[in-house]
């Protein structure tokens, strides 16, 4: 981008303030999200309040520009268009296709920014397109609304599954779910697959029609397996494979009724003898997958270990980027407002490729997330009565290589020797134990309080 004189103060500054912003604004392209809430909603139509609205709104609570997002729309001035409840309305009434489309939409995007940055990272394993899949469930929200009013317990609002990739550090698909109390892996058939792709998952995702999906796409998989839905028979003794950081490795052949299909080469059952056990107590780790030998067993086990990294990123949406905000209660409302931080998060991936690209692995790796998304949030009010947006939209005529060289240009101007993580010492033993709190789902309250309306009329 042209680095105006108004702007130069900002490179100088705060350079990560300026890259995050230009990152969401080719991100959020208007008239694509407009398309996209076009061809996704049933029910919904525009008149003065648009999805880029309500887009913007959430991206301005989700980046801690704005603490609520009643706040985000009174300081865009939307108050002077539309009501509050009307705002609200819209928001609780989101359709979750909507935000599956736009974080889709946006992922595909910051994907060609962190390719041409030169800031991706290496597959866990050559040769596979890792993809880790894990669930998560919404935190208890308010009892602003009118069925939780009725309970002490808390109301969870959503969960959802996402699909992360680590080499890029997006969540290429986001699947919401409304009622809480949905099982994960009911929403396995909404995963999309494709061949070539390795698939890392925890063993609630061990189940038998997932992986015979997986293999019949021309994938991979790298399973966790769970005792009680995936036994097997062995075809041969385990054998020793050597020995990573944690613990000594051994492979067996087995077979596995129900996977054995002309998709099925073979199917590895990989056992991780740890040299400590677990917290819950756990002295190995049995992996099943239908990678070929040419992928060894302690390759296998790292790439495993690296699921970490998908638990990382939900902690960085739940403390950086208010994933989850107690105030919206309603499903729809909530998980559209944790889509809109999945798409903060994207901004950031696209600007943690060209730090690494600028700076190197190793100072990346030791960046401190919390420093930056607080300097951004401080910084990016001031800079916006300064430099306004009209000033940055010729961004969006940008390519993906015109915006990663920009993007790799202001990342050179970033401290980021002072900017390193604080390391703790090792956490001390739990000395309580952990108490059991009840909950309901939100959406079956929601459903219960309809149904008694519908029978009083009656």
């Amino acid at each position: 981008m042209d680095i105006s004189s108004v702007l130069e103060p900002f490179v100088k500054g705060s350079p990560l303030t300026v890259m995050v912003r230009a990152a969401l604004e080719w991100l959020v392209d208007e008239d694509v999200i407009e398309e996209i809430f076009e061809t996704t909603t049933d029910s919904h139509y525009t008149r003065t309040l648009t999805l880029t609205h309500m887009v913007d709104v959430l991206l301005d609570v989700a980046a801690g520009v704005r603490p609520s997002p009643r706040a985000a729309f009174r300081a865009r001035g939307l108050d002077r268009c539309v009501s509050a409840a009307a705002f609200y309305g819209k928001l609780n009434r989101m359709e979750t296709e909507v935000s599956v489309a736009v974080v889709a939409h946006t992922a595909g995007r910051a994907k060609e920014v962190v390719e041409a940055s030169g800031g991706r990272r290496d597959e866990p394993i050559p040769g596979y397109a890792a993809r880790i899949l894990d669930g998560n469930v919404l935190s208890g929200s308010e009892h602003r609304i009118a069925p939780l009013r009725k309970t002490r317990a808390a109301g969870l609002p959503g969960k959802l599954l996402a699909v992360f990739e680590p080499a890029t550090g997006l969540v290429l698909q986001y699947i919401p779910c409304e009622d809480a109390y949905t099982q994960e892996r009911a929403l396995l058939d909404h995963v999309e697959l494709d061949a070539g792709q390795l698939w890392i998952a925890d063993r609630n995702f061990c189940v038998r029609g997932l992986l015979d999906r997986i293999a019949s796409h021309g994938a991979f998989f790298l399973v966790r397996r769970h005792g009680g839905t995936l036994p097997y028979t062995p075809k041969e003794e385990l054998r020793p494979c050597g020995r990573v950081e944690t613990g000594e490795v051994f492979e067996q052949e087995i077979a596995v009724e129900g996977l054995e299909g002309d998709h099925f080469t073979s199917l590895r059952r990989i056992v991780l003898v740890l040299d400590r056990p677990t917290t819950d107590g756990d002295t190995e780790i049995e992996l099943i997958t239908n990678l070929p030998a040419s992928a060894a067993a302690t390759s296998c086990c790292e790439a495993y270990r690296g699921r970490w990294r998908i638990e990382r990123h939900f902690q960085v949406l739940t403390d950086l980027l208010h994933c989850e905000i107690p105030a919206l209660g309603h499903p729809r409302a909530a998980l559209f407002a944790f889509g809109m931080s999945l798409v903060a998060s994207h901004a950031l991936a696209m600007v943690e490729s060209s730090l690494r690209g600028a700076h190197g692995e190793e100072p990346v790796e030791e960046l401190s997330w919390h420093q930056v998304v607080d300097e951004v949030s401080h910084v990016h009010r001031g800079m916006m009565l300064a430099v306004p947006r009209s000033h940055w939209e010729h961004l969006h005529g940008y390519t993906a290589a015109a915006l990663a060289t920009t993007l790799n240009a202001i990342a050179l101007h970033v401290p980021i020797d002072r900017m390193r993580k604080s390391r703790r010492g090792p956490k001390k033993p739990r000395n309580t134990p952990k108490s059991s709190h009840r909950h309901r789902a939100t959406k079956r309250l929601i459903d219960e309080e309809r149904e008694e309306r519908k029978r009083r009329k009656e």
